[in-house]
This record gives C-alpha cells, sequence and structure tokens, in this order.
C-alpha cells in the first residue's frame, strides 16, 4: 500500500489508518464528528497527498488544456486556477481536477489520487496523438506527485494561524487565486482553495519537507483550536457543500450536464475531447439529474440506496442515491442522488428507501449549509 510523507506524522498522532484508493491514509484523529466540528468552528488541517498532482507545460500547453478539459483554460491569469472536468469523447467524467497556472506556460493540475493513473497516460495518449512539431507548440505532461505533497488548512481560523507562521499576504488572496511563499522554511505554492466550504487553503511543497511543515502547523496552530482532520470528517464537510466525490456523484457514465455542472462546460471556446456529445445532450433532454435532498424523518440515507416517487406513491423508483449521511450541523439525512427529470425540481417530494423504510425527503436547493458570513 502507498504512503504519503506524512504517514509517520499521522502515527504520531494516533491516527486510524485505512485503505483509500490504495493509500494507507487517516480516516480519522480524535474521531470524526469532532474532527468536523474542528473544521467548521477553529480550523482542521487534511493530508491530501495521496492526490495526483500532474505539470502541464511548454509553448503548447494552453492549446492542449483547451482540448482535453471542458472549461476555458484561457481565461486564467498567472496565480489563479479553476475547477474543470476532464471527458471522454461520449461527454462521460473521467475526472473532476483543479487546474493552477503557475507561470505563463505551465500549469499544475490535481487529480483525484483513484484517477491519477487514468489520466496521467490519458494526457499522454493525447499530446502523444496531437503530434507538435514545432517548439513553440511543443507540451510537456509529467507526474509530479511524488515530488511534491499537498495539504489543506481549513476553517475560520486558518488565515490567522498561517500568519503566525510568517506568511503575509493572505488578507489579499481572492478564492481560487495562489501565491508562492515560504512556509517552515520550505517554498510553498498555497492557494485559497479546499473541499469544505470554509475559508481555507491547500499547501503544495516539496514532499521532503511536508513531514516539517506538517508539525510544524500543528505545533502552532494547537492554540487556536487546529485539529489534524481525516478523511471522514473531509467526506462529511464536502456533502454539505454538495461537492462531487468521484466514483459516487461523477464517472464516466455520468456527464457535466447530467450532474448538473453545465457551468463547467464552456461551449464557446470551440472544439474539446467531448464536447459533440455534450452539445447533443444539451441539444436534446436529459434522462436523469443530480439533486440535493434532505430527509423529513429521522434516518441515514446511503450510497446505492433507492429514491422513490414519494413517501406513499406506490414506492416506483425514480432514482439512486450516490452520496449520503447524517448532517452534525442540520441534525438531519441529507444525500445526492439521480432522478429522473420531472422530479428534480426544487421543493418536489420524493421518498428514500432506507432498508425497506420509505422515508419522506424534499429536493432543496444546494448547499445543505450556509456558511456564517465572516471576513475574507
Amino acid at each position: 500500500m502507498n504512503r504519503t510523507p506524512l504517514f509517520d506524522g499521522h502515527v504520531a498522532l494516533g491516527a486510524k489508518l485505512v485503505d483509500f484508493a490504495g493509500w494507507e491514509m487517516p480516516i480519522q484523529y480524535s474521531g470524526v464528528v469532532d474532527e468536523y466540528h474542528g473544521v467548521r468552528s477553529a480550523a482542521g488541517l487534511f493530508d491530501v497527498s495521496h492526490m495526483g498532482r500532474l505539470r502541464v507545460a511548454g509553448g503548447g500547453a494552453l492549446a492542449f488544456l483547451q482540448g482535453v478539459t471542458s472549461t476555458d483554460v484561457s481565461a486564467l491569469a498567472v496565480g489563479e486556477s479553476q475547477y474543470s472536468m476532464v471527458c471522454n469523447q461520449g461527454g462521460g467524467i473521467k475526472d473532476d481536477i483543479f487546474i493552477y497556472r503557475i507561470k505563463p506556460q505551465e500549469y499544475l493540475l490535481c487529480v483525484n489520487a483513484s484517477n491519477r493513473d487514468k489520466i496521467l497516460h490519458w494526457f499522454l495518449e493525447q499530446a502523444k496523438g496531437q503530434g507538435r512539431p514545432n517548439q513553440a507548440e511543443r507540451v510537456e505532461v509529467a507526474d509530479r506527485s511524488g515530488e511534491i505533497a499537498q495539504l489543506a488548512l481549513q476553517g475560520p481560523a486558518s488565515r490567522s494561524i498561517l500568519g503566525l507562521l510568517g506568511v503575509s499576504g493572505l488578507g489579499e488572496l481572492q478564492p481560487r487565486h495562489c501565491l508562492e511563499t515560504t512556509l517552515a522554511g520550505a517554498t510553498t505554492l498555497i492557494t485559497r482553495t479546499g473541499y469544505t466550504g470554509e475559508l481555507g487553503y491547500e499547501l503544495y511543497l516539496s514532499a521532503g519537507r511536508a513531514l516539517e511543515a506538517w508539525n510544524e502547523l500543528i505545533r502552532i496552530g494547537k492554540a487556536a483550536g487546529l485539529k489534524p482532520a481525516g478523511l471522514g470528517a473531509r467526506d462529511l464537510l464536502r456533502l454539505e457543500m454538495a461537492y462531487f466525490l468521484y466514483g459516487h456523484d461523477i464517472n464516466e457514465q455520468t456527464t457535466p450536464l447530467e450532474a448538473g455542472a453545465d457551468w463547467l462546460v464552456a461551449f464557446r471556446k470551440g472544439e474539446f475531447i467531448g464536447r459533440e456529445a455534450l452539445a447533443k445532450q444539451r441539444e436534446g433532454s436529459l434522462t436523469r439529474r443530480l439533486v440535493a435532498f434532505e430527509l423529513l424523518q429521522k434516518a441515514v440515507p446511503r450510497q446505492g440506496f433507492k429514491i422513490l416517487a414519494d413517501a406513499s406513491g406506490g414506492r416506483r423508483e425514480v432514482g439512486e442515491v450516490t452520496s449520503g449521511n447524517l448532517s452534525p450541523i442540520l441534525q438531519k439525512g441529507i444525500g445526492l442522488g439521480y432522478v429522473q427529470p420531472p422530479y428534480a425540481a426544487i421543493n418536489s417530494s420524493i421518498a428514500i428507501d432506507v432498508r425497506g423504510r420509505s422515508v419522506s425527503a424534499v429536493v432543496v436547493k444546494p448547499p445543505f449549509y450556509k456558511r456564517a458570513q465572516r471576513a475574507g
């Protein structure tokens, strides 16, 4: 099983380790709900070094990324990032990724751990197939996952904690923007991105310096309420924001349009892989849509549970849950799932088959969690 550069730190903190996409990762330290509340109220520090980090560079990098992703990468200035989709020819989602433009002709891509090899090979195949004879059009695709570690510091106290470590300029750093600085003596790319819905930052730095930075953040942040947090809390936090989890809410059998991510498809930019199929789907009619729902009775929805027309309508199946859990802050069951279009409208009455019991639910507008107004 693979281990991140922070493995010894997790062991020292007494983490419960599990197999996640072939990586030995912390699922929890003090407890999933305790860590969840730590992020919502103060700050949590996550090891996300199991994610893939790819470098795309060269004179043809922009044109290449325009062709293999669904968004308009040309909109990025240096120091900016965007969320995007990589689609197959049929419009199915191969992965959801973040693209950081770190130099005029250099991009850093963050891809899901389970899709790292798949996306790397897909990109190499596409780069080779496009054949770029001129130096100005060449593109280099490289896997830098082993060289670069990735930490996520999330929560309302995250900015002040980084300030205690001497990081400046965070007050002016806008969402999805980046800055290069020094953290615990290591050159670090700090990006204002995350997976929790809170103020937060992702930190990219040398794998060899990652454990030192992790330990220093834990030490300095303790007084501000910082807690190490595992994948269990991370999943609760992202679900409350209705963020996608690859392999659950999206996969190669779902398209961005079905997932309600139309805003991630830049038809106007021109050709890209999957465009033709997505254009046909847009012109036709969808057979399913991803919705967010809340239970109206006490129960916990789980992936694979059937979605029914309503609580008393003959238990006719109209969809399936893709993600579900009990929201600690709302104290009710929440989830995501695909349903037939007539049941996708906000306030639609549906039901969830919870182990043979029909539980009333309602379709709601995401996210489930609305962060209180805070500075920044």
